[in-house]
């Protein structure tokens, strides 16, 4: 059963993941914690499928990358990706209170009280039209410095990436590829800082489980792709506003804690 509930998580949020930009490692990790038993192992194998499955979809969309968005967006995302992961360890997040639902405990925190004010405000500034803001190209530093610096502290920096992304109007492939691309240099950023933190040796048992969520993910990614000539841009956008407001509320109650 457990197998199939990771199969099913990893090939869904990769699908998921291909059009929205983010939620592959945020639904992932939790199971496997439940598979690991350890959370350091969790994220550094979460991190493995995460970065593996971001080259395989830089390779599907590597024809619709926009270079001049990239470029700026994220050189501002490395140093930002880096002072967020080596910060991780001792920045002391604040929980503001715990409440049960029955035998599980939630915690709401400060941080990801901030982070999801931020991510709501971007959604329904993109589905409110009379709340329309746009960034001029010289402010793509901006947005790579935050999401990069929220991707290296706590991992959550595609939905961050999305929203800005979303406000240059890109066409879908554009902004799927450029995003992908983004999503790959933070990985190459933090990944290997994680893993100076953990003993590789120790995921030996995990591996099997690792290889089924990392194929799972990539037949994801493979069907996202096939999709994408069917999906409108404005669905697209819709879509992705809706999953971060989705995002922010399950964050804010501490469910992907």
């Amino acid at each position: 059963m457990d197998i199939f509930l990771l199969i099913a998580v990893a090939f869904g949020a990769s699908w998921l993941t291909f059009f929205s930009g983010f939620g592959l490692g945020t639904l992932l990790t939790p199971v496997f914690i439940m598979l690991f038993k350890d959370p350091v192992l969790a994220i550094a194998g979460t991190a493995i499928v995460h970065f593996s499955n971001n080259v395989f979809k830089f390779l599907l969309m590597q024809r619709n990358v926009n270079w001049k968005i990239v470029i700026p967006f994220g050189l501002a995302a490395i140093p930002a990706a880096f002072l967020g992961a080596f910060l991780i360890s001792s920045i002391q997040d604040i929980t503001l209170t715990s409440y049960a639902i029955g035998e599980s405990v939630y915690h709401i925190t400060l941080l990801n009280l901030i982070f999801s004010i931020v991510l709501l405000i971007f959604a329904l500034i993109e589905l409110i039209p009379s709340w329309s803001l746009t960034f001029s190209k010289q402010k793509l530093w901006l947005g790579g410095a935050i999401s990069g610096f929220f991707g290296g502290l706590s991992g959550h920096q595609g939905a961050l990436r999305s929203a800005f992304l979303l406000k240059y109007q890109l066409e879908k492939e554009v902004f799927i590829a450029t995003g992908i691309v983004v999503a790959l240099v933070v990985d190459l950023v933090r990944t290997p800082i994680y893993f100076s933190k953990v003993d590789i040796s120790d995921i030996s048992g995990g591996w099997m489980y690792i290889i089924i969520a990392l194929s799972a993910a990539l037949i994801g990614a493979i069907l996202g792709k096939l999709l994408l000539k069917k999906i409108k841009m404005r669905f697209l956008t819709v879509f992705v506003s809706v999953a971060m407001i989705l995002f922010g509320i399950a964050l804010t109650l501490g469910f992907l804690n």
